[in-house]
């Protein structure tokens, strides 16, 4: 018994020093290593915005279904337009208290009335519309209903993008090292 216990101690250390060996990442002696990107690199994003809707009307000045408004993204390209990535979150919440939104929003009527919350995009701009008015506001002191957008170029190779949850804004924002 005493034998079986000391083989078989042996054979653990081994496989173990074998195992650790094997996986080290660790850097050489010397190996200074190269320096990765912070995670916001190729990656343009806004600040938290202030965004104006106005009513959309018909000819006799009645609202109709929707408002609409537009935020300015200068470097929203064709080109990233066409084949890279455009996320907008809107922060229902305040800076101290976030509650933030992935758009488009199909139906957020238990929280905020919102059934419908869109967006479609046009070179240096991002056009939304909205079943109610959804402009930022102030009530106590405090901005309520912010946007923020991300934009990331196509043919990027971060290979970061296909692994993100977009829906999940704090996700989004520990992986590209965004600050608010």
């Amino acid at each position: 018994m005493k034998h079986v216990f000391s083989v078989l101690s042996v054979a653990c250390v081994a496989f173990f020093t074998i195992l650790l060996s094997s996986t080290s990442t660790g850097c050489k002696k010397g190996d200074d290593g190269a320096k990765g990107d912070t995670g916001t690199a190729n990656v343009i994003y806004s600040p938290w915005l202030d965004v104006n809707y106005d009513a959309v009307t018909n000819t006799a000045g009645d609202t109709v279904y929707y408002y609409q408004a537009t935020i300015a993204a200068p470097k929203l390209t064709k080109a990233i337009i066409d084949s890279g990535t455009v996320k907008v979150y809107l922060n229902l919440g305040s800076a101290a208290s976030p509650e933030v939104w992935p758009l488009p929003i199909t139906d957020l009527f238990q929280f905020t009335g919102i059934t419908e919350l869109g967006l479609y995009y046009t070179v240096g701009n991002i056009n939304l519309f909205c079943d109610l008015d959804a402009s930022t506001f102030t009530s106590s002191g405090t901005k309520h209903a912010q946007y923020r957008y991300i934009l990331i170029p196509g043919g990027v190779p971060t290979g970061r993008s296909a692994v993100v949850d977009w829906n999940n804004y704090e996700a989004v924002k520990r992986q590209f090292n965004l600050t608010d």
